[in-house]
């Protein structure tokens, strides 16, 4: 290609000076208006020059104080995985990716000009030959043929407009005059190389190298350039796709035109000519991490966190997308890196075992009439739109935060991106059962329970509340989901997911302050703070209750979760990087605690056995009423997952439904979405080490676990359940112990503890309590010949046996035997006595 030294670039903006515009305005005019050649004859050559002087007055305007600017480029986004994967392109219909033109291949840019300006380094703006030629050929045929230049074609493009008037192009001459005394050769060539449109929605030649061949700019071959360069002069007619033979040809006479210009050789020219023309089909980055890309695009239209982007989500929409196709005007935008935090072989390790556990139905329109059976006729219209974009099976969601920084590593829901574009991760808002109970156990020890402390976990137990607190008004009936307990510890009720005594905690606690906890910890949905909240009433994300969870492996120190990283714009700045926000939630020891009975729910003993994968590890099961939805949160020292499953979109109960293979008569937390969390989070951890949770001195920890103490009641002369009703509200363990008495039967004779004693929780009190019954003896005959002592003994012993109580007297006569022994008694041996009798024990002098 035929290159311009600096001093022929100097020399050429100095004839563009002064005299240049005003003789290519009047040459331009009289080339133009050719077909008036009759006019000097008719008016004779005085009047005709007449006539061009007023043309000059009126149509050459003062170029020198126009503002003649390349405009911003728009460019093509991008959205990438941690690891430097590319998720997305964003752009609004306008692919554009500039370079600058040392990085054009010499091919591509001969190409160009050997297809629309083969003397584009020669003229000054305006090709006087090109024009005269199509004048001529104007003149002679029916045909249209322009004659402008790469520098006109900007100047039509950005200044003048495209009217087809002689004004219009007499303004677009003296302007495109006006643009190469400005600009050099080359910045004028870049930006068109940059900017001009060859369909398929590409700007730029880079752009339509990658949409027409998938090939990087600089390994475009010579037939492949042409080809490209082909498209510039009428992209729809010359579209290689729709109209291969017609671009064929007209890229081989583009190619021969390279070689006449000496820009390829013959042997080039012919290997190009003979060169296939193979274009690419068109594909778009999408199904990698589609719900990732929509919600990093909304993200970036709506959250505060983004308003640098523009005041407005129109300027924002710009900032990210770029220019759409059809806004001529517009310019700039575009051109943004955004790194996110997703980890895409742990996301679509996800996305694999979801779609694997759960699968939309072959025929969904009738499974989504086995969920409805009682749509009538009417409604069928209703399942049918219902069934295209909802699956009628059971479906789940996982969501994963990393516990120190906050950064999302995955988000992936079990419905494909292009069936449903609902993102169950982030956006779906389902009640979280028992999951909500760890977050009540850490307010409870911020306001001075103990995990030590003992709870009634009978089943099912009614509460009064202050308010109405459920459909039954004031009151609250809760059932546990297995068997119920007697007096159990607040740790023994949490890995055990005992719902009597957390209904009992939540109402002691107040369910206000739950809601602060939560808050705190990182849920960010509107709860109501009811005394439900405990049980998970109130909807919230996977990613939220991940979130949550990373206290418990932090000991309360959470980052707040994030999801785009960094963005660097067009020039590799970056404008954008997340900090880690961190913020201790409470002190310290109180999750530290907390965490040690959610270590046990994974376990044989605990809720989620199936969830064990066998490292440092805790967490909970959660299963909503009525089954519509089961939970399993968990969390090791790095990483906190929340799984769900449910119905999307209806909360129908996961009732005799089959899983990956398995039928479930009912799905808990510890059935399914537990053994999810286990095969997920080996994937995640297998290339590290799974780490270890920080430690606090003993003592920080010790007042959560001490043993509360209580006041020990009077309960003698109770009936016995009241006795044993108010031991057990005192914390303690009532123990009933029958005792014949004449008292009314069930009544309280006496208890191993005093009334008023201290002690601390969990201590067994004894009760006698009443037979109601004079039990009899029979006296032994064993009794004659003991000693007195040996008999009075045995005499007691035998009224201890049978709950009653023995009077003895002794008298001594004389009689045969040694002394000091018992020679008879009254009641005489074998007699039967009741209890409170007195027995005589005859004893020998």
């Amino acid at each position: 290609m035929a290159r311009r030294s600096l001093i022929h670039e100097v020399e050429r903006r100095e004839r563009s000076g002064r005299w240049f515009p005003a003789f290519a305005g009047l040459l331009v005019i009289s080339l133009l208006a050719s077909t008036w050649i009759g006019l000097f004859s008719f008016m004779g050559a005085n009047s005709a020059y007449g006539t061009f002087s007023d043309l000059e007055k009126e149509w050459i305007p003062d170029t020198e104080a126009m503002p003649l600017d390349f405009p911003d480029l728009s460019r093509v986004s991008r959205i990438y995985a941690s690891g430097g994967e590319l998720l997305a392109e964003l752009h609004d219909g306008r692919i554009s990716e500039p370079v600058p033109i040392d990085l054009i291949p010499e091919t591509m840019i001969n190409a160009v000009l050997a297809a629309e300006d083969e003397d584009f380094y020669e003229h000054d703006g305006v090709d006087f030959r090109a024009i005269a030629s199509a004048a001529v050929d104007n003149i002679l045929s029916d045909t249209t043929r322009g004659g402008s230049t790469i520098t006109q074609q900007l100047v039509k493009n950005l200044f003048v407009g495209d009217e087809v008037t002689i004004e219009r192009k007499v303004q677009e001459a003296l302007v495109a005059a006006e643009l190469e005394r400005r600009f050099t050769k080359n910045q004028i060539l870049e930006f068109y190389l940059n900017s001009a449109f060859f369909g398929s929605n590409a700007y730029g030649v880079n752009a339509a190298a990658e949409q027409y061949f998938q090939k990087e700019l600089s390994d475009v071959t010579v037939s492949e350039a042409a080809t490209i360069a082909v498209t510039i002069r009428n992209p729809s007619v010359f579209n290689p796709r729709r109209n291969p033979d017609l671009v064929l040809d007209r890229r081989n006479r583009v190619i021969r035109n390279m070689e006449e210009e000496g820009w390829i050789t013959p042997e080039e020219g012919a290997r190009a000519l003979k060169e296939p023309m193979v274009i690419a089909p068109r594909t778009s980055i999408t199904g990698v991490a589609d719900h990732v890309v929509a919600e990093v695009k909304r993200q970036m239209l709506d959250d505060s966190e983004f308003a640098f982007l523009g005041e407005t989500r129109e300027e924002r929409k710009k900032a990210i997308f770029g220019c759409p196709a059809d806004d001529e005007g517009c310019a700039g935008g575009g051109g943004l890196r955004i790194e996110t935090s997703i980890d895409l072989p742990a996301q679509l390790a996800a996305n694999d075992i979801l779609q694997t556990w759960f699968t939309i139905p072959e025929n969904n329109f009738e499974a989504c009439q086995e969920l409805f059976p009682d749509r009538n006729v009417n409604s069928l219209e209703f399942l049918e739109v219902y069934a295209t974009s909802h699956t009628c099976a059971p479906t789940g969601a996982v969501a994963t935060v990393d516990n120190h920084t906050g950064a999302v590593i995955t988000m992936a829901s079990a419905v494909p991106f292009d069936f449903n574009q609902f993102d169950f991760a982030v956006q779906g808002q389902r009640n979280p059962g028992s999951t909500m109970k760890p977050i009540t156990l850490a307010t409870a020890l911020e306001l001075g329970e103990s995990l030590a402390s003992r709870w009634n976990g009978a089943s099912p137990q009614t509460f009064e509340c202050p308010y109405r607190c459920s459909d039954e008004g004031n009151t609250w009936t809760v059932s546990n989901a297995g068997a119920g307990y007697g007096r159990i510890s607040l740790a023994q009720a949490t890995t055990n997911s005992v719902n009597t005594v957390y209904a009992a905690l939540a109402l002691k606690i107040g369910p206000e302050n739950i809601v602060s906890m939560a808050e705190r910890m990182g849920i960010t949905s509107q709860l109501r703070p009811v005394p439900s909240i405990t049980l998970g009433t109130s909807e919230v994300s996977p990613l939220e209750m991940a979130s949550a969870f990373t206290n418990f492996a932090t000991n309360g120190l959470h980052a707040e979760n994030y999801l785009v990283s960094r963005i660097l714009d067009a020039n590799g700045e970056v404008i954008y990087e997340r900090e880690v926000r961190q913020n201790q939630v409470a002190d310290p020891a109180i999750f530290a605690a907390a965490r040690i009975p959610l270590l046990d729910v994974p376990t044989e003993s605990g809720t989620a056995r199936r969830a064990n994968i066998g490292v440092p590890q805790g967490g909970k099961t959660g299963t909503t009423q009525n089954f519509t939805d089961a939970w399993f949160v968990g969390f090791t020292p790095n990483y906190s997952t929340a799984v769900w499953t449910g119905f999307p979109g209806v909360l129908e109960p996961l009732r005799n439904v089959t899983i990956n293979g398995e039928t479930y008569s009912r799905v808990f937390g510890g059935t399914v979405a537990a053994p999810i969390w286990a095969e997920y989070m080996k994937v995640l951890l297998a290339d590290e080490e799974p780490g270890v949770f920080p430690e606090l001195p003993e003592e920080d920890l010790q007042v959560y676990f001490e043993i509360p103490t209580t006041q020990v009641p009077s309960v003698v002369g109770l009936d016995v359940e009241s006795a044993k009703a108010t031991i057990s509200q005192s914390n303690l363990i009532p123990w009933e112990v029958p005792f014949n008495s004449l008292a009314p039967e069930g009544t309280v004779l006496g208890q191993s503890v005093a009334a008023g004693a201290t002690v601390e929780h969990g201590v067994t009190v004894y009760l006698n309590v009443s037979t109601g019954e004079v039990p009899t003896l029979t006296l032994p005959e064993r009794l004659i010949g003991m000693t007195r002592e040996d008999a009075i003994f045995n005499l007691q012993l035998l009224a201890d046996e049978a709950q009653a109580t023995l009077n003895v007297s002794v008298q001594e006569v004389e009689g045969p035997g040694r002394p000091g022994v018992v020679i008879g008694m009254n009641p005489a041996p074998g007699a039967t006595v009741g209890s409170g009798a007195t027995i005589t024990l005859f004893i020998s002098r």
